[in-house]
């Protein structure tokens, strides 16, 4: 009887050659050369080529692979300089092209992704990953595991340590939870929830909160949620609320500080004419595609006239950006004087006391009214303070509030005379820095522009006038501006310079931006530029040394370019027969 093969293995083993050309071999290597080789090589020789302007221009922000790579600072574990240098790699300026090209694909194509700050929910509504993430987390009052790196404070720990200073003044504090835009519209993530959500501890906060004598705890999340019935409550492309569903607050705030028997002057405060405003929204800079992929969003706001800030007011308000949106142009691109304090303002009769500042609800408010000269004594005149916090602040885990530099610090208040004010004349010292906090990843935060605060030993007054007792003080500089970190971000501890300075304070445009300051210091000073002249000069020269290195960096590669495909058409041809 015979056996039948089986033809299934010879199939599997059958003999099979693919043969390209000797043209087309060599073309697809010198195509793969190329793309391996050329851009890395344009980055490097754009970076070396700064060294060969002798000027000092070039060497603040250059940042050559093949030499950083080599360059490991000194009290530097091997794998911390390799993880350094791998996200210098992934910020490089030659890496934005395919990161934005990648990032438009996945975001605008039917799988509607987004990156690690933003999510694309429904109807290509954007929302903060943070603000999601801090409903899902642990909360504030999960023990954190013995091993895990603990602050001192939980937000409940800061804000009853807080009220209880403020009760030695004297002072009613109002805290208001805004809810984040997920907790509105959380259709918009996932169609089967209807209701507004909140984390879990939530009742338990308010509850204990409430506990304090001198505590009030005001929660929009139900207010704000019955008027999306009637109206729009956050911006599609924002991570802030809209005009409509700000103006709701303030009048929940002003009639709550109304029903605490505080009476106003009845100033003439009212409305102006009301103003079509548009922007683009910050979750649309956050999610990093290409310019005109979304459309501007609009808005009605109601500008208010008349004078609705007191420095001396019975009333100060502390928030964030949720504050300043309307109310302060800068760093937001929504307009001025349509906020959340000239509405409180314009509802209670009577200007306010404001501190605000993007990112710093949390802790860099209130160490900002603390750090006001003679601030204990000031307290006194104060009855309420508003602090209006996010939830995503209040609800992050402490492990979540490390990853995001959100900190609960305490406060000291300043105990000096009030009378006493710091020059407002230009002030030239020799200083030593001596403190600064590590500046974040700005592709990671969640505000494009950053200020800093380092602490600073003054060894000489070279002109005007500084207190003899101020033997240190805190110099605020740019640490980056529209995420491109400034050459002031790169001063080193120990370096002594020589620094114009004028009190932080008179700095009114710059009062409401993201700050990080982690010392104790009363007294902050901005550096000012050496000479506006000078600074536009530098710029020209930067600008013209910038094109020279761009014309050795494209004559390299593009010689490299040459070498390689004359190279690949030299291979000699292999002979498998």
């Amino acid at each position: 009887m015979g056996t039948s093969k089986n033809n299934s293995t010879d199939d599997l083993n059958s003999p099979f050659e693919l043969f390209i050309g000797k043209k087309a071999c060599r073309l697809f290597i010198g195509m793969f050369l190329f793309i391996i080789i050329i851009p890395p090589l344009y980055r490097n020789v754009f970076e070396v080529s700064a060294k060969l302007k002798t000027d000092e221009l070039n060497h603040d922000s250059s940042w050559t692979p093949v030499i950083e790579l080599f360059n490991k600072k000194k009290n530097q574990s091997l794998n911390e300089h390799f993880k350094s240098f791998e996200k210098n790699l992934e910020t490089a300026f030659f890496a934005e092209t395919p990161r934005k090209i990648i990032q438009s694909t996945l975001s605008l194509s039917p799988l509607k992704e987004g990156n690690r700050n933003v999510r694309i929910g429904k109807d290509g509504w954007l929302f903060l990953d943070d603000a999601i993430e801090s409903l899902t987390g642990q909360g504030p009052f999960y023990d954190e595991p013995f091993s895990f790196h603990k602050d001192d404070n939980s937000p409940i720990d800061a804000i009853k340590k807080f009220a209880n200073q403020l009760d030695n003044f004297g002072v009613r504090l109002i805290l208001v939870s805004i809810p984040s835009k997920a907790m509105i519209y959380p259709e918009k993530i996932n169609h089967n929830i209807k209701g507004p959500i909140s984390h879990p501890d939530a009742k338990r906060l308010v509850s204990e909160l409430n506990s304090l004598p001198n505590l009030d705890v005001l929660d929009l999340t139900k207010s704000l949620f019955n008027l999306k019935k009637e109206k729009k409550v956050f911006l599609k492309q924002d991570t802030h609320w809209t005009p409509e569903a700000m103006e709701e607050a303030a009048k929940i705030i002003a009639g709550h500080i109304k029903s605490l028997g505080i009476t106003t002057n009845k100033p003439n405060l009212n409305s102006r004419n009301k103003e079509e405003r548009k922007a683009y929204g910050d979750l649309v800079e956050k999610i990093n595609i290409w310019d005109g992929a979304f459309n501007q969003e609009s808005v009605i706001a109601k500008p208010i006239k008349g004078n609705t800030r007191d420095r001396n007011s019975e009333i100060i308000l502390l928030g964030d950006s949720f504050t300043n949106i309307y109310s302060i142009d800068q760093g937001l691109g929504w307009g001025n004087n349509a906020g959340l304090p000239e509405h409180i303002a314009s509802n209670i009769g009577t200007p306010i006391d404001v501190i605000s500042i993007n990112g710093g609800g949390a802790t860099e408010v209130r160490k900002k009214l603390a750090q006001r000269r003679g601030s204990s004594e000031d307290m006194k005149n104060k009855k309420v303070v508003i602090w209006a916090v996010t939830s995503r602040d209040l609800f992050l885990s402490q492990e979540q509030c490390n990853a995001r530099n959100i900190t609960w610090g305490n406060v000291s208040f300043d105990k000096r005379p009030s009378e006493k004010k710091l020059t407002n004349n230009k002030i030239i010292i020799r200083a030593k820095l001596i403190e600064k906090p590590k500046i974040p990843d700005p592709n990671q935060t969640t505000y494009k522009d950053l200020l800093y605060g380092a602490d600073y030993e003054i060894l000489k007054t070279i002109s005007g006038k500084i207190s003899e007792e101020v033997k240190k003080i805190a110099v605020v500089n740019w640490a980056f501006k529209n995420r491109v970190l400034l050459p002031s971000a790169n001063y080193e501890i120990g370096s002594v310079r020589n620094l114009q300075i004028i009190p932080f304070e008179e700095m009114k445009d710059l009062q409401t931006l993201e700050q990080m300051y982690e010392g104790d210091n009363f007294d902050l000073f901005w550096e000012l530029p050496k000479s506006p002249v000078k600074t536009k000069e530098i710029e020209q020269i930067k600008s013209k040394n910038e094109g020279f290195r761009h014309k050795i960096a494209l004559i390299v590669s593009s010689l490299f370019t040459i070498f390689i495909f004359i190279g690949t058409n030299r291979i000699p041809e292999h002979n498998y027969r």
